[in-house]
């Protein structure tokens, strides 16, 4: 279709008699795209951002992450859809109660406490926290030892991870056997 005679390409008629540009158009395409594709990560931010402000602690890189991220998002090995990991190091004395604080605060959106350990011998602890995602679960772990602290969100598919959690494919193996 060809724009009359003086008028921009990129500016088309509006309903109401303005006119809307191409760049406002395209931004707002993007946002809306960005705003599907995205996966919402509620929680895990929020989880990472109150741990890192802890005194004596800092968050450790793991070189190639984002790759091995977008290749499980791409090809979901074995049922899993998502995952991020966050690794934190440090000298730092790490309270269980601080922690278990932080989560309380921090997780909303449908997530539900599945487990919650500890061991009065080494001060080690361990929390997961779970909600449905449609056919999926999302799981949100944190664990801490006694040097390392590590935040863990993946999404499972609800099917492969009864499967698992139920030693099928251990049966399976054993009786083709």
């Amino acid at each position: 279709m060809n724009s009359p005679a003086g008028t921009p390409l990129r500016s088309v008629p509006a309903p109401n008699g303005s006119l809307t540009s191409m760049r406002q158009r395209v931004v707002l395409g993007v946002a809306l795209l960005l705003l599907f594709v995205l996966p919402l990560r509620a929680g895990f931010d929020e989880v990472v951002d109150a741990i890192s402000k802890t005194s004596g602690l800092h968050r450790t890189p793991i070189p190639f992450f984002g790759l091995a991220r977008f290749v499980v998002r791409v090809g979901h090995p074995h049922g899993v859809y998502d995952i991020q990991l966050a690794t934190f190091e440090g000298n730092a004395t790490v309270d269980r109660r601080d922690v278990a604080a932080i989560l309380r605060d921090s997780i909303r959106d449908g997530y539900h406490p599945i487990v919650q350990t500890r061991s009065n011998r080494d001060g080690e602890f361990s929390f997961i926290f779970a909600r449905p995602d449609g056919k999926a679960i999302d799981m949100l772990i944190v664990t801490h030892d006694h040097a390392d602290t590590t935040v863990v969100r993946a999404v499972v598919d609800g099917d492969v991870f009864a499967k698992e959690v139920n030693g099928e494919h251990v049966t399976t193996k054993v009786a083709a056997k």
